[in-house]
């Protein structure tokens, strides 16, 4: 079994190093010359010497300014403690305990390979707490338990109450506290937590101070804290108190605090350091629903933008979003626009109440959308009776113009279909009309962050409800250029459409019913 002792220097911002020494004599401080280098401001040059042996440690404090504590007390002569122990140098702890043995080669054999300890991963097990006081104990048990009940709970106003209790619990100086968080939005500081419920002791002064220096303190110790105290302060009877900020990553995101209305001095400088650590804590808790709730918002923004998308094109841009690359925004090309509209269904719908309205449209726009998302087109909104399409956005796709024919003839088979279920039942039906134009367009994700949509906008929208509008029951009606991408493999007949307030547009009907016209 090794002889060598472990040592991890634990620092204010959590930041640690360890190193493992053989028993004897070692001097900490600041001072580059001492056998532990410790690089805290709090701590003087040459600031305590440890005797170590095996099992226990020798604490002698060589006249530092803060002091030197062995069990949340300050030494004032050499002090032995039993290993394990931690020991504090102003905010900086050294936890010291006896290092594992190390296995050399010639130690492996069978008996290298059992194990002779081992403790189940699930339970929660904290450091050995031998030696200490039972206030300490209390204090570093709730310290190791912070992080696991944080994780668990959903209810962080149940969870901060309940942090604040133990917190009283167990700094007996404190009587009364609060802890107060900014709302995301706002930033306005929001009571989640105080004791007592109905009158928090809340000093505005005291708060922003610390909010703003970001630094724990003890005030009302002092008789000139209360010469010039402020109305808010003078109101809740303040004689001393804690506070400190909640900190995270460089920004104050709220406060705790405890005071006595009764009496100074109430709290000493191991007060404030619990408190400080209860306070990253809950920090940690803080920024870490903020998280949550980003993550939960932009899941529900991105479950609003693709819900009109194709599967395939679905997870292209879960994937995009995942790298970040889905932005706000827009950009001009060449797209092929499909609007398919209902014959028949203002007459049709006239004598059906609101449910067999609604009813009929879902069984004719389930199978419609299917089409689509199957030829990788997008549902860009559904208008009345009507559905608009696009193919070649906002995935570029080389094929768009023949895909989109293709899906509008799959579209009337399966129109003609759902027609013949609803004739058998004796339920009311309409046709299809489909117009499909080639053109370039604006398309993209426009709007708020939180509130993007998709949409095309240009003149080749409106050429496309042109050609739906031309298109009899049962027809598809296409655009030059996209009777160009398919004319080599579907058919098509010539045909012109008179508009209201253009020249007549050359147009071509798909000979969809002719065997060669599939692909």
């Amino acid at each position: 079994m090794s002889d060598l002792i472990t040592v991890i220097i634990h620092g204010l911002e959590g930041e640690h190093s360890s190193v493992n020494l053989p028993p004897g004599s070692y001097f900490c401080g600041r001072d580059a010359a001492c056998d532990l280098v410790i690089e805290s401001l709090g701590v003087s040059r040459r600031h305590a010497r440890l005797d170590i042996s095996k099992d226990s440690v020798v604490v002698e404090d060589l006249g530092s300014s803060s002091g030197t504590f062995v069990d949340a007390v300050k030494i004032s002569t050499p002090t032995q403690v039993g290993l394990p122990a931690v020991i504090y140098l102003d905010y900086v702890s050294l936890e010291i305990f006896a290092a594992p043995p190390v296995v050399t080669e010639s130690d492996k054999g069978e008996e290298a390979e059992g194990v002779s300890l081992s403790l189940d991963a699930a339970l929660h097990a904290p450091p050995p707490l031998q030696g200490m006081a039972d206030q300490a104990k209390r204090r570093l048990e709730l310290l190791y338990d912070l992080p696991l009940k944080l994780a668990a709970e959903q209810d962080l106003g149940r969870l901060f109450s309940l942090i604040l209790e133990r917190v009283l619990e167990l700094i007996p100086g404190a009587v009364r506290g609060a802890l107060l968080i900014k709302e995301p939005v706002s930033g306005k500081l929001a009571l989640r937590a105080s004791i007592p419920a109905s009158s928090p002791p809340i000093s505005r002064t005291l708060i922003l101070r610390a909010i703003n220096q970001q630094t724990g303190f003890i005030w009302g110790d002092n008789a000139s804290d209360h010469a010039d105290i402020s109305q808010s302060m003078a109101a809740i009877s303040v004689r001393t108190g804690m506070y400190t900020p909640l900190v995270w990553e460089g920004q104050s995101i709220g406060v705790l605090f405890v005071d006595n209305p009764e009496r100074r001095k109430a709290f000493s400088q191991e007060d404030l350091q619990f408190l400080l650590s209860v306070a990253h804590y809950a920090a940690s808790a803080v920024a870490n629903q903020l998280l949550q709730h980003e993550i939960a918002q932009n899941n529900r923004t991105l479950e609003h933008l693709l819900t009109n998308f194709s599967p395939k094109i679905r997870g292209r841009l879960l994937e995009k979003s995942r790298q970040g690359r889905l932005q706000p925004g827009g950009e001009k090309s060449v797209v092929t626009i499909l609007l398919s509209d209902l014959r028949g269904f203002t007459r049709t719908s006239m004598n059906l109440d609101s449910q067999e309205v609604v009813d009929m449209l879902n069984d004719y726009f389930h199978v419609l959308g299917q089409e689509i998302f199957r030829h990788d087109g997008t549902i860009d909104k559904f208008i009345g009776d009507a559905v608009l399409a696009v193919f070649g956005s906002p995935e570029y796709d080389p094929f768009h113009a023949w895909k989109a024919v293709c899906a509008g003839i799959e579209m009337h088979a399966r129109m003609h279909s759902v027609n013949e279920r609803r004739i058998a039942a004796g339920q009311p039906h309409c046709d299809l009309g489909i117009g499909i134009y080639t053109g370039e367009v604006l398309h993209g994700f426009i709007g708020a962050e939180d509130r993007l949509e998709f949409t095309v906008i240009g003149d080749t929208v409106n050429k496309a409800s042109r050609y739906c509008d031309a298109a009899q029951a049962g027809e598809i009606v296409i655009g030059p250029l996209t009777q160009e991408a398919i004319a080599s493999e579907i058919p098509s007949v010539a045909r012109m459409i008179a508009t209201k307030h253009e020249a007549e547009l050359p147009a071509f009907v798909v000979d969809w019913r002719n065997p060669g016209a599939m692909a």
